[in-house]
């Protein structure tokens, strides 16, 4: 009795340990970032990156490391899967935020081998938190190479502002893993459900239509995500945003596609398993966004934007699109042959409906000589060929042509689409160059 009883208070001893370390030690340098000359808000929301990655990571992880055999924990209490989670936050604490926080001082990668020969140390005298086998070392690179490394990477691109694509993919990674792994997961443990029961429970006609509507929205929120990155300069994180107001795309339509999006999916989630803590959480998500992040922004943005941010938002609604973009977006021009079948029909059938700010050219009188349909945005910042082009016009049309310019510009299926076409006939072809009629 004694000795379990003694055992009982090394591990409780040990886990505050692993906890507060951590946590004061990320307390004592966000002060002394607050304090210090020149203090950064970026470095302070990169920190939050690194721990946020670190912390979605690292549950899965060890989730992992327990089912493979490279390590247990010797505890009970607040648990995920086996993983203590206070165990997981204070390791994510010390891994995610102190390399970014202390990067004002010290160059992030020694602080990196530091914290990785640390763990490799400490791991083993953590006994009986955790019981470590002799194939553990397996689950310390997995956790570095996929928790430690891309974490710090996150954040430090994040305050550097390089590497604007990468720091997008990795956010969307990250929101998106918040999104469909650990909402889910905490609704399910909350039920006392497991994935493996909700995945055995589907499967029906319904539950297959819900998946490719949660797909579909899911398109949706990446185009709105690429869109900040390509057009406004910025990332969908508010220490990280953009740097140009974004009118185009899903915002012509649609003030928070992003935060639409989130709650749709959540509450497509939630039919799909059965699980009211998943609608819940989307009307926690509706809340949130119409009060706190609204009232925020609005101040935010006025203030960045001033009077082209108040004009874009008298015509769009935050909740409900329009169904015909909003005349602030910014104009295009769709440049299709008028001498080269099939090309030759693509610019009538648009010049026949109805668009927004929508110009329909002849190929042939490009500067360059074109082989395939290309689309261009007044300010440069989008040129696409090919099927991606004619998705970037019927963003002009309307809300339902644009959700299949959405998915026809979509990461893979994209891809899919311009081989189909190229198979069918619609291969690249030399266009000449002919004056302009304003020219001849």
């Amino acid at each position: 009795m004694n000795a379990t009883m003694q055992t009982g208070l090394d591990i409780a001893v040990l886990r505050s340990a692993v906890l507060m370390v951590p946590l004061v030690s990320v307390a004592v340098l966000w002060i002394a970032e607050l304090w210090t000359e020149g203090a950064d808000v970026r470095v302070r929301g990169a920190a939050v990156l690194g721990l946020l990655w670190s912390a979605v990571s690292l549950l899965p992880i060890n989730a992992l490391a327990v089912r493979l055999d490279w390590w247990s924990f010797g505890t009970e209490g607040l648990a995920w899967s086996d993983v203590p989670v206070d165990v997981i936050l204070g390791w994510a604490l010390l891994w995610g935020a102190v390399p970014i926080l202390l990067s004002r001082w010290v160059n992030p990668l020694p602080i990196v081998a530091v914290l990785v020969a640390a763990d490799v140390l400490v791991m083993g005298s953590l006994e009986p938190l955790v019981v470590l086998t002799p194939s553990w070392w397996w689950g310390e690179l997995l956790a570095v190479l996929v928790c430690l490394v891309p974490a710090t990477a996150l954040g430090m691109l994040t305050v550097s502002r390089r590497a604007l694509r990468v720091r997008v993919v990795l956010q969307m990674v990250l929101f998106a893993s918040l999104l469909l792994f650990v909402i889910p997961s905490v609704a399910f443990e909350a039920t006392g459900r497991s994935w493996a029961e909700v995945s055995n429970g589907s499967g029906g006609p319904l539950d297959s239509v819900t998946m490719q509507l949660i797909v579909l929205v899911g398109i949706v929120a990446l185009r709105a995500v690429w869109d900040f990155a390509a057009i406004g300069g910025g990332t969908p994180f508010p220490w990280d945003p953009p740097g140009r107001l974004v009118v185009s795309g899903p915002y012509a339509y649609l003030a928070n596609p992003m935060q639409l999006c989130a709650v749709l999916i959540l509450a497509l989630a939630a039919l799909l398993t059965g699980e009211l803590v998943l609608l819940l959480a989307a009307l926690t998500g509706v809340a949130f966004s119409s009060g706190i992040a609204a009232w925020n922004e609005k101040g935010h943005l006025q203030s960045r934007f001033g009077q082209p941010w108040i004009d874009y938002r008298s015509t769009v609604h935050d909740w409900f699109p329009r169904w015909h973009p909003t005349a602030d977006r910014a104009s295009g021009t769709l440049y299709a042959s008028v001498t080269c079948d099939p090309c030759s029909a693509v610019g009538p059938w648009f010049e026949r409906r109805t668009s927004t700010e929508l110009v329909v050219a002849a190929a042939e009188n490009h500067p360059d000589e074109l082989r395939r349909i290309r689309y261009e945005s007044a300010d440069g910042r989008v040129v696409a060929d090919g099927t991606r082009a004619v998705g970037c016009a019927l963003e002009h049309l309307g809300l339902g042509w644009a959700l299949v310019g959405w998915v026809m510009r979509a990461p893979v299926l994209a891809s899919v689409i311009a081989l189909v076409t190229d198979a069918c006939g619609g291969a690249p072809r030399s266009i000449p160059r002919r004056m302009s009629e304003s020219s001849e």
